[in-house]
């Protein structure tokens, strides 16, 4: 699954109308209560 939320933060990385990537990770990882801080965090270590 972290393969697919890589491909998906790269694709949608930069886009002005696309969601940001603690954005994608929240969707990805839904059942995991994690906050903003969190999200940004993993997106940071499967980019």
């Amino acid at each position: 699954m972290s393969s697919v939320m890589r491909g998906a933060i790269r694709d949608l990385r930069g886009r002005p109308e696309g969601p940001r990537p603690p954005e994608i990770v929240k969707r990805f990882l839904w059942f995991l209560p994690l906050d903003g801080e969190e999200a940004r965090a993993v997106a940071l270590r499967v980019r």
